[in-house]
């Protein structure tokens, strides 16, 4: 085995690994998730971090008391609008609900990005302390008062440290057709006399937890929650972590970043949560110290005065792009993929064109690979007749490599000039694969996160953004299982089977008349790389690169019957014609 073929199959193992690693590759075995914490990256913006260990360290008392409530009862307000349905409770004011109208569930209900325990910190929480010392969500009765149709306020009146009284209101303001809406935060002495709030010094914190819903995409482990925040137009990843999957322990952390930025928030792989504050330096806190759950916090530093107020703009909804777009802010960053997004637009703006047209999404993956099909063909037509010309050559280059075997430059030497002879480009059969790579990973972004996807079925595939897994089995087998709680699992998957069909044939055809080496790494070791690859990707991008495969064999086949066409219609070379009249007149003699 050659050199050059010995380096291609290293080369496509460390890809296999460094694929399997950063995106497909199930969590560890408990065991290994111990073994070493993750170094997270120096930044300027980070003023702490903890690990999990940490968090049951003694907690300060908190100084701000509030004021005995006469009247105040436990109730819910709902506030419905033509996109949502929020509610509030007057217990910590804060929201218990928010369901999208527009967005069903599996079980065909709105959905709900809301998910809590009893005593989990809540949605729009307050509390007079950092993220990292608050254990347990606020029930603090609450009165609250109608403004609006949409809007309401909840106060509460406390004491500070020296024992001066304030009110505390928190109103939020909503509107009929948006997906955004207002918090504003107030507080106001009511003694006259200066307050002074600190606690850790800090005022408050307005707290957003536990998990951004619905339950079915908590559960599926294909999900990745993010939490980060947006800066000098980009989107910072502070951390993120899987659903589904028991959480390892460099994901156990706590940061906080004291800066002034543009917004913060929290996505999940369909929706989004983001805060826009006003233009103060907040410290702004991110908390994944718990399993499975996503806590982020807004604390205004230590405040003496008479009265503030903080303003806030929240998005709570789907991560559609023509919603992101239209909410500005630059809430597309949230989706990621900067470099490629003008291919990961134009495939999104032809299927959903071609779903306009058929109603389903399957039909409408197969009309946009056939379209980039053929955009791609006249360069697939010339890479596949560069291969039949360098097929053809081969056993002008065994010949050469067997006169030269003992001197590798000349040997090179020879090569390169049958190469300029012939008019060969060697790499000329590797264009349409490495312009398929962009189109790829611009799928594979487009597909694992496009909202119109979920749940929608084509022939026995049950979610075109998930694998068609048709069974699982109690039982993890290397590079294609994964665990659970200690569980070891595999799914069943139908189409990368198929996938892997099409691609040991269209690799077949490919190879041709190669040596046996070249043939058989061809023909065999590409197909078994890519079942790994594809075996966890969205069925809607296995179903694209089989349907690749099946057009491709196709056009190969109409290319060799137009070659060997060409080849029978030409003219014997005017050389071999006169060999043969000298060899006749020979005879003669």
């Amino acid at each position: 085995m050659d050199k050059n073929t010995i380096l291609a199959i290293v080369v496509i193992f460390v890809i296999i690994f460094l694929f399997q690693l950063l995106y497909l590759r199930p969590r560890m075995e408990q065991q290994q998730r111990a073994a070493q914490e993750a170094i997270e990256e120096p930044a300027e913006v980070v003023e702490y971090e903890e690990e999990v260990e940490e968090i049951e360290e003694e907690k300060p008392e908190i100084v701000q008391v509030p004021v005995p409530a006469e009247g105040a009862q436990k109730k819910v307000i709902s506030i419905d609008t033509q996109n949502y349905t929020a509610m509030i409770s007057t217990e910590g004011a804060s929201i218990i609900s928010f369901q999208l109208k527009n967005y069903l569930d599996q079980n065909d209900a709105p959905i709900e990005l809301v998910q809590y325990t009893e005593t989990d910190i809540m949605p729009f929480e307050l509390h007079f302390n950092r993220l990292r010392e608050i254990s347990s969500g606020d029930r603090t009765l609450y009165y609250v008062e109608q403004l609006s149709e949409y809007a309401y306020v909840f106060y509460r009146d406390f004491e500070d440290k020296n024992g001066y009284p304030f009110r505390l209101s928190k109103t939020y303001f909503f509107q009929d057709n948006e997906y955004m809406f207002d918090i504003k935060i107030s507080v106001t002495s009511l003694s006259g006399d200066d307050l002074y709030i600190n606690q850790d010094n800090i005022s408050y914190t307005l707290a957003w937890g536990p998990v951004l819903g619905p339950t079915s995409v908590i559960r599926n482990r294909y999900n990745i929650t993010t939490q980060g925040y947006h800066e000098n137009r980009k989107f910072r990843k502070i951390m993120r972590g899987a659903g589904g999957c028991s959480m390892r322990r460099s994901e156990a952390r706590y940061t906080e970043v004291s800066k002034i930025i543009d917004w913060l928030g929290i996505r999940n792989r369909y929706f989004f949560i983001g805060i826009i504050p006003d233009a103060k330096n907040y410290i702004f806190a991110f908390d994944q110290r718990q399993q499975g759950k996503y806590f982020i916090g807004i604390s205004n530093t230590y405040f003496r005065g008479k009265e503030f107020e903080d303003n806030f703009r929240i998005y709570a909804g789907p991560m559609d792009r023509k919603l992101l777009k239209k909410y500005g802010n630059n809430f597309e960053s949230v989706k990621g993929s900067r470099i490629l997004k003008p291919i990961v637009v134009f495939l999104e703006l032809m299927i959903k064109l071609f779903y306009s047209w058929v109603h389903n999404y399957g039909i409408a993956i197969i009309l946009m690979t056939i379209v980039i099909k053929i955009i791609l063909y006249p360069l697939t037509q010339k890479s596949f007749k560069s291969m039949r010309r360098m097929s053809a050559l081969q056993p002008k280059i065994t010949e050469i490599r067997e006169r030269y075997k003992n001197n590798p430059q000349q040997m090179n030497r020879e090569v390169q000039n049958l190469y300029r002879k012939e008019k060969v480009n060697p790499m000329g059969g590797c264009l349409p694969m490495v312009l398929q790579l962009p189109i790829f990973y611009a799928l594979y972004t487009l597909l694992s996160g496009m909202i119109e996807l979920r749940n929608e079925s084509f022939l026995w595939i049950k979610d075109l953004s998930l694998p068609d897994t048709v069974a699982t089995i109690r039982a993890m087998v290397p590079l294609l299982g994964y665990r659970i709680e200690g569980q070891g699992l595999t799914d069943i998957n139908i189409l990368p089977f198929i996938m892997t069909g099409t691609t040991l044939l269209q690799s077949k055809l490919t190879s041709g008349d190669q040596t046996a080496q070249q043939g058989k790494m061809m023909t065999y070791l590409f197909p078994i790389v890519f079942f790994f690859i594809f075996w966890n990707m969205p069925s809607g991008l296995v179903l694209y690169w089989t349907i690749q495969n099946i057009l491709t064999i196709g056009q190969q086949y109409i290319i060799d019957y137009n070659l060997k066409k060409k080849k029978l219609e030409s003219p014997p070379p005017p050389a071999v014609a006169k060999k043969k009249k000298r060899r006749s007149g020979m005879y003669r003699r």
